[in-house]
């Protein structure tokens, strides 16, 4: 599973900055601001505000992404858990069918305050933002370049998670996705510990940034392999010109699992993108970072709304 990240890091600083130069978004895209910048967070749902489908990683249980659903109250919260599914096209054709529930209004159970309850069945109102993390970012791009979303948040996502050498800069080698399927048959959890451990910087091993990750994965070993598959299978470079909804990427530096070139690629190739760049990080940028990416997204789409909706004059 070793992975090296270090060809083409040159050019890709060439293009961070040429890119962030292109598309410079109002608002403050710094993780390191004080508690004392921040708005006090709204107290309630707000219809303006909307619904947010999450779709989380490869191996990746829905409560990660619970402290930041805490943050945003104003916002109606889904997720889809698609690690039992046992083929790629079973994990990509449940998520559209819920999406296509909830753009619908059909009523859908959403997560309680705990991760792993279901609240009272309610209906989804529009807007439909689909948030994505790596592998959830892969789905969510495909989903909104077929017009299914009406804003997209992505972190650490990737339009073609496997590259040829020439591209190592923006992803992995097919073979070393390929290798870990025979290894997840013989050993699932020295595969799923390797992986976390990518997941973060030494830097971030050191401060055990890894320990609030959830501890258990529930995916099944035929949804590990299912979601790998998907991985080495899905490519949405050519469509990414299609996806005309506003867009928030939040990239770490120094992801190992998608690289930053992956995000400068979306950047270029979605019209509406904005890039947080947040140094140092690696594949989990939003984590114990909950109420700045909280806040970062709420002023990102309060921006998009009042762009696409402009108030009378």
């Amino acid at each position: 599973m070793g992975h090296n990240t270090t060809h083409g890091d040159r050019h890709v600083a060439e293009q961070s900055a040429e890119q962030r130069a292109k598309h410079s978004t109002p608002i403050d895209t710094e993780f390191g601001l004080q508690p004392g910048k921040y708005t006090e967070r709204p107290g309630a749902y707000s219809e303006k505000s909307g619904s947010i489908l999450w779709l989380s990683g490869w191996s990746m249980l829905p409560a990660v992404f619970h402290e930041i659903r805490r943050e945003l109250p104003d916002f109606r919260h889904f997720y889809a858990d698609y690690g039992l599914a046992e083929s790629p096209e079973a994990i990509a054709e449940s998520v559209r069918r819920l999406v296509l529930s909830l753009r619908a209004g059909e009523p859908h159970g959403e997560p309680s305050s705990e991760p792993h309850e279901r609240a009272a069945p309610a209906p989804a109102p529009a807007p439909l933002l689909i948030a994505g993390w790596s592998l959830g970012g892969l789905l969510a791009l495909r989903l909104a370049s077929e017009g299914l979303a009406a804003g997209l948040v992505l972190f650490g996502a990737t339009a073609r998670f496997v590259r040829q050498p020439a591209e190592q800069q923006s992803g992995w080698a097919p073979a070393s996705v390929q290798a870990m399927i025979p290894a997840l048959r013989q050993d699932a959890d020295r595969v799923l510990q390797q992986f976390r451990r990518q997941m973060f910087t030494k830097e971030e091993r050191r401060d055990g940034l890894g320990a609030n990750l959830p501890e258990a994965s529930d995916w099944s070993v035929p949804g590990l392999i299912a979601g790998l598959e998907l991985l080495a299978a899905e490519d949405v470079r050519d469509v990414l010109p299609d996806i005309r909804c506003p867009a928030l990427l939040i990239h770490g530096t120094h992801d190992k699992i998608c690289p930053y070139g992956a995000a400068l690629e979306i950047l270029a190739g979605v019209p509406q993108a904005v890039l947080v760049e947040a140094a140092g990080c690696g594949h989990v940028p939003f984590l114990q970072k909950e109420r700045q990416t909280a806040e970062t997204i709420r002023s990102w789409w309060n921006d998009s709304s009042e762009r696409q909706n402009p108030a009378p004059v």
